[in-house]
């Protein structure tokens, strides 16, 4: 490889970042961060551009999380870099971005075409968007959820009104959040309400994920549970952090956002 390419991909202590997570015993979590970076690209041998969309999937267990302007500052740098063959760009992002992370980070390169087929959907479930219901609580508020009182259920519900803020900057970060649960049934009124209430929440789209998974995990007692938060793209990069009880790939349908 020849060019200009700067080593600035830099993890960030995730375990001092779950310690700071109020929430007692740690609840059994497995899971990844998934980066899309839409806008990637790299020279090839010959010096002619390349593009792709990369697809990094980082471990939730890794020792440390990749902060995103790192992350966007590290693949920027490839722009200017010369590859021998996709092998090797795949390679040298999955050797950098596992040093960062401290754990071993997969990657895929992904043609426009085959992103193109893929398309647009919506998550499988039903969408909360639609419950006529008044909300007054803007940060994190886990005392809003609730139960029905009405036994078991099997659901996967979501919402597009999904709202943090950035630890950083305080800007907004927008998200599809999709909730699958098994258990006792949740109020989709009170989990709405909950969803909601990061509003103001100021935190890492990790931790938020981390966070939404502990909190229905100690009020709602579910027998099984999968988080899995979508945020919009930043700089040509989203990130996609999901966390499960059980094993299980995040779903890779793109998103309208």
């Amino acid at each position: 490889m020849a060019g200009k390419r700067e080593d600035r991909a830099a993890g960030s202590p995730r375990a001092s970042l779950l310690a700071a997570l109020d929430r007692g015993e740690r609840p059994f979590c497995q899971g990844m961060d998934v980066w899309n970076a839409w806008e990637f690209t790299w020279l090839n041998i010959r010096g002619k551009p390349e593009v792709a969309v990369a697809r990094m999937e980082v471990p939730a267990a890794s020792p440390r999380l990749i902060e995103s302007k790192s992350m966007k500052l590290y693949l920027g740098s490839c722009s200017e870099a010369q590859f021998a063959s996709q092998e090797a760009v795949i390679a040298r992002l999955g050797a950098d971005l596992s040093a960062a992370a401290g754990a071993p980070v997969s990657v895929a390169l992904l043609a426009p075409q085959e992103v193109q087929r893929a398309g647009l959907a919506e998550f499988q479930g039903q969408c909360l968007d639609s419950l006529d219901i008044g909300i007054s609580a803007y940060r994190h508020q886990p005392s809003l959820l609730a139960l029905t009182g009405g036994g078991e259920a099997s659901e996967a519900l979501y919402t597009r009104l999904f709202k943090s803020l950035c630890p950083l900057t305080g800007q907004p970060d927008f998200a599809d959040v999709l909730i699958e649960y098994t258990g006792p049934a949740i109020s989709q009124e009170s989990l709405l309400r909950y969803l909601v209430s990061y509003r103001r929440h100021a935190e890492f789209a990790e931790q938020v994920t981390e966070r939404i998974f502990a909190d229905i995990i100690q009020h709602c007692r579910p027998k099984s549970l999968r988080v899995t938060t979508q945020y919009t793209r930043r700089g040509g990069i989203d990130i996609n952090p999901m966390r499960t009880t059980a094993a299980a790939p995040p779903p890779r349908a793109r998103r309208w956002r």
